[in-house]
């Protein structure tokens, strides 16, 4: 049911008359204006967006480009760019920043203190593909962080474990980020991974095939252990394969997850995955009987991936969590570790004249040194194509994980968008190339950027142009979403006092469960906000669409309300409007693993979204009396 409230929040609201926002066509999409000079976004071009990110010879942004220094193609085929636009990182906080008024108890705006930068930076914390004693150290290097964040950068947290977990939403708040890292039941805290053999596994399983190789090279065993060694070896190698194959999927799989959570947000995000093993195909193996028993395909899911990860503007900064690798040489006290190949050359040494003994030796430890990288050249390459094909940068060989974190919210906040489409408009599923150019020469610059897309097949073109629209609030509705401020809003949050048990449930989930608390959400709409088309008698209508969604800390909805709302009034009505806002409430009744409680208004009208999320730990006070 909706109310009116008995308060008035405009002279927050005329804030918001200072708040221009720029609109930039969604990729895939074009705009054209009709007759009325409106806006109109056609689905039927398909667009190119890039974020092009440009440092120069010391290493810093390059800032002052203009739309004619960028030269784009497409498998070698000159491309026009059609917009440019320059986001030059984060805000300094100004004088009416700082002098905004403190807001009554339980009333939260969507207008930020601080103006955020032009990009979102998500942290994710990988306990799947990563040893445990190196999860500790990312977890501790981004508490270190968190303690200096710059203001306004808006961060997220999720983890990877056996599934994409949701940790902390986007804030700019450090208290909560710091919060969600500590909080072990979010799921960001170290643990062991089911699919990743510790070395202490590894060692235990190279002294097995060590022992029974010695027993076969020194003709004592019987001619079944030779057997029985082959058999090993290849059930050691196809239940690591195994392993290893789930957490491909898993890992793929989650980047979709990802994606598609991050594609509702406009603009450039950053992805900073940490991680000690970076898998993404794996190949068969000659040395085994069946060498095809441990190769797997992911072309597909791959494909799919990139393409999510572009439509969705994500730039992936790899890594590697182990900071300063050590070599595997050498376990954790420095001593040599032993394996079917050493133990074989330890005897050949020993056997050895006493002055060739010390030059084998050195050979030995050489060879262990070299097989060794391979394993972690592997890592490292894997690391720089994924950052390379998606605009970002791999981060190996370092102990300061805070500070590539740094590098990535400050040079990932200064970039060009450039968007062009394509001359090639064949649906052919197949991969293009894209390369961006400076027209200036030995300048120096170094650029990163995505380095190409899948074209949709006919298959996928036909099924996007038959998709419903749908809710259109709804993609701006996730959990810890940034606020979206395309429309100013404000609202007061109360916790009220039911007068009678057996009322009906407020909200749409049919399937709550006791106990419940109720809150009344309060909505003030600044009608400079919203287009309220004009009538020839001087009145005005408009529609919106109003939304609650109560989440729990796992990211999961458990309650929500969706209503829509006829904003037709006389002349009379406007002239109130006009000074006080469009107010109106609703009540919804929240369980007892209630989070947050994110709200939002969207304009019917004008295709525009307002959105503001509020921890139910900021709301303060007993129960207000309410009314059913």
């Amino acid at each position: 049911m909706l109310r009116r409230p008995r308060f008035s929040l405009s002279r927050l609201l005329l804030l918001s008359s200072f708040i221009s926002l720029p609109v930039l066509p969604l990729a895939g999409q074009t705009a054209v204006p009709d007759a009325s000079g409106q806006l109109v976004f056609k689905a039927n071009v398909r667009t190119v967006v890039l974020d092009v990110v440009v440092t120069g010879r010391d290493g810093k942004p390059v800032q002052g480009l203009h739309k004619e220094d960028f030269q784009v193609s497409e498998d070698g085929h000159p491309q026009t760019i059609n917009f440019f636009e320059e986001h030059s990182g984060g805000h300094p906080l100004s004088a009416s920043d700082s002098n905004l008024p403190p807001l009554p108890p339980n009333v939260f705006i969507n207008i930020p203190r601080v103006p955020p930068s032009d990009a979102v930076t998500v942290l994710l914390l990988d306990s799947m593909n990563t040893q445990l004693a190196d999860q500790g150290f990312v977890h501790a290097e981004m508490l270190k962080y968190l303690k200096n964040i710059p203001p306004g950068t808006r961060m997220a947290i999720f983890a990877l474990g056996n599934q994409l977990k949701y940790v902390q939403g986007f804030t700019d708040d450090a208290s909560l980020l710091s919060a969600a890292l500590r909080n072990p039941k979010l799921g960001a805290g170290p643990r062991t991974s089911p699919l990743l053999q510790s070395s202490g596994e590894v060692a235990a399983n190279q002294q097995t095939t060590a022992l029974m190789q010695d027993a076969v090279a020194s003709g004592d065993a019987s001619p079944g252990v030779a057997a029985a060694l082959a058999a090993l070896q290849q059930f050691m190698a196809e239940q690591g394969a195994s392993q290893s194959d789930l957490r491909v999927k898993t890992t793929l799989q989650a980047f979709q997850d990802l994606a598609g959570y991050l594609a509702g947000i406009p603009g450039r995000k950053n992805v900073v995955w940490f991680s000690s093993a970076f898998p993404l195909v794996l190949f068969p193996n000659p040395d085994l009987k069946d060498a095809f028993a441990v190769g797997r395909e992911y072309d597909q899911e791959i494909r799919k991936t990139d393409a999510m990860l572009a439509g969705a503007q994500v730039a992936v900064f790899p890594v590697a969590a182990e900071g300063n690798s050590t070599d595997t040489l050498y376990d954790a006290e420095g001593r040599f570790q032993a394996t079917p190949a050493t133990r074989q050359q330890e005897s050949q040494i020993a056997a050895a004249p006493a002055e060739s003994q010390a030059q084998q030796a050195q050979h030995m430890e050489t060879s262990s040194l070299l097989n060794g990288s391979v394993d972690r050249n592997a890592r490292h390459t894997a690391m720089e194509v994924m950052a390379r094909d998606t605009g970002g940068a791999a981060f190996f060989n370092t102990n300061g994980l805070a500070d590539a974190v740094n590098h990535v919210v400050q040079q990932g906040s200064y970039f060009y968008t450039l968007t062009y489409t394509p001359t090639n408009t064949a649906t052919d599923g197949r991969f293009r190339k894209i390369q961006v150019k400076l027209g200036r020469e030995d300048s120096g610059d170094k650029l990163a950027y995505r380095r190409g897309y899948y074209a949709a097949t006919m298959k996928e073109a036909k099924a996007d142009a038959s998709k419903p629209a749908g809710d259109p609030l709804h993609p701006f509705m996730g959990p810890g979403m940034p606020n979206t401020t395309q429309i100013p809003l404000a609202v007061r949050v109360q916790r009220i006092a039911t007068s009678a048990p057996e009322a009906k449930t407020a909200g749409d989930n049919p399937n709550l469960k006791p106990p419940l608390t109720r809150y009344r959400v309060d909505f003030v709409i600044a009608a400079s906000g919203l287009q309220l088309d004009a009538n020839p008698d001087g009145s005005r209508n408009g529609k919106i669409e109003a939304t609650i969604v109560v989440y729990d800390h796992q990211g999961a909805a458990v309650n929500w309300i969706v209503r829509n709302l006829d904003l037709g009034m006389d002349a009379a009505r406007y002239t109130q409007v006009k000074a006080n806002g469009v107010n109106f409430n609703l009540d919804i009744d929240v369980p007892s693993t209630g989070f947050t409680l994110r709200s939002g208004v969207f304009d019917l009208n004008a295709n525009l979204a307002g959105t503001l999320e509020v921890p139910l730990s900021s709301v303060v006070g007993p129960a207000q009396n309410g009314h059913l």
